[in-house]
This record gives C-alpha cells, sequence and structure tokens, in this order.
C-alpha cells in the first residue's frame, strides 16, 4: 500500500522534502473564516447550513485568493454558483455577499494563529528534511506570520501565488520547489495540504501526498483524492516519523 511505503520512507530518513500548503495546514483559518460568514450572512439574512458553506466557501477562497482582481470577475458567474446558501439569490447579489465575506476574511486572518504546536513540530522535521511552502495566499502575508512565530528560518523556499508559474492543482505549482535540485527523485517529497488542490497537485506531479484534516475539507473529500496518507493532525506526521 501507498500509506505503508511511504511511511517506511518517513522513517528511514529517504524523504528529501516536505512541500507545506500554509492556510488550513499551518495557519488555522477556521474561526477567521468562521466569523467572516457569519458576520456577512447575519447582515444579509442569509440562511444556511454553516458546515457545508464553510467547506463550499473554503473551497472557493482557496482558489480565488491566488486570482488577480480581472480574473475573480470574469470567472465569478461560474465560481459562485458552487455556494448551494446563495444560489437563489441574483448573481449581483451573490457578488456582494462574496466580495464581503472575502474581504472581511482578509481582515480577520491577519490575526489567525499558527496552529498549535506546530512551531515544535517544524523545528523538529526540519533537522531532517528540507521544508517548504507552496500556497494561493500572497507570499508576503505567508512570510509576515512566519516571522510572527519565529518560524522564517526553518523553510528553504515560500511560494506564494505571486511566485508560483501555475496554481494548484496544476502539478507545475511544485516546479519552484524542485528548481532548488540539481537532481532529485520525485519520491523523496512530499505534498501535505488540507484542501484537495492539494493533493490533486501532489498526485499529478508523481510526488507523495498527505492529506490533513486540519482545514475546511472533511476526510471523505479529501480521501476522494487518492492521498498517500491521510491524518488528521501534523501531530501525527511526528509520531509517524520518529517511530523507527
Amino acid at each position: 500500500m501507498q500509506s505503508e511505503q511511504l511511511i517506511r520512507q518517513l522513517q528511514d530518513g529517504s524523504i528529501r522534502g516536505l512541500i507545506f500548503d500554509f492556510d488550513g495546514t499551518l495557519l488555522d483559518i477556521a474561526q477567521p473564516l468562521r466569523n467572516s460568514i457569519k458576520e456577512v450572512f447575519e447582515k444579509y439574512k442569509v440562511v444556511s447550513d454553516m458546515e457545508t458553506t464553510i467547506q463550499e466557501i473554503g473551497a472557493l477562497m482557496e482558489t480565488i485568493q491566488g486570482y488577480p482582481l480581472p480574473k475573480i470577475i470574469l470567472q465569478s458567474y461560474d465560481m459562485f454558483k458552487y455556494i448551494s446558501s446563495l444560489n437563489s439569490l441574483t448573481f449581483m447579489k451573490q457578488i456582494e455577499i462574496a466580495a464581503k465575506i472575502f474581504s472581511r476574511y482578509l481582515t480577520l486572518a491577519k490575526e489567525a494563529p499558527i496552529f498549535p504546536n506546530a512551531d515544535n513540530i517544524l523545528k523538529k522535521l526540519n533537522k531532517s528534511h528540507d521544508l517548504y511552502i507552496v500556497s494561493h495566499n500572497q507570499t508576503k502575508n505567508i512570510i509576515e506570520h512566519l516571522e510572527k512565530h519565529e518560524l522564517m528560518s526553518l523553510f528553504k523556499g515560500v511560494y506564494g501565488a505571486d511566485l508560483l508559474p501555475e496554481l494548484k492543482p496544476d502539478p507545475n505549482s511544485l516546479k519552484p520547489v524542485f528548481d532548488n535540485y540539481k537532481s532529485s527523485k520525485l519520491k523523496e517529497f512530499v505534498m501535505i495540504g488540507d484542501m484537495p488542490s492539494d493533493i490533486i497537485a501532489g498526485v499529478e506531479a508523481g510526488v507523495w501526498t498527505i492529506a490533513v484534516t486540519t482545514g475546511v475539507s472533511n476526510r471523505g473529500v479529501l480521501s476522494e483524492q487518492g492521498p498517500s496518507l491521510v491524518i488528521d493532525s501534523l501531530s501525527e506526521l511526528i509520531k509517524i516519523t520518529e517511530k523507527k
């Protein structure tokens, strides 16, 4: 099984690089996302199943935060139709509400915390692996969070949407990581993320993939993408690597 082979490589030291998504994987965005949706929905009197809405809007935000504004506007009709709680509203009202949620989220996310114990986990992993971040967030935002928590020095490379040749789920999104090496094998790398786009990018790039259920996507949604391994927290990753 893929999971058994990946675990063996994590334990025998043959994994060279760990590629992390950021929002939902290292940065705990659940509360900022929940609060931004709740505030705007209450203002517009939108009734919804909150858990479903969080998953739908969270998936949308994962995509559009890496897009320039003109592209968001051009593709807005196709994107917003997947938010079921807004389906009964006019298209213009959908755009208005979605824009306010996104704007409010960006403000609240500035104070989002790193997941508990993530700093210690990353410090342990850094001793035996090259650490990278490949995210749809902007590079400067990621760096601000990392510097705030004194974690920047742990990463060999940080690539936000503005530095990526393509966005996930395109496998070329991982190319900046591989460009750091004169030679490397794909199975020496692991893509770790909380969204289907993270797993698809990793699978299509040919690297190992670990889905972590700390973001807005549940285990079932992530498992459908065929990750090599599914974990519920980064603490599980440490337990695996330390268990010889």
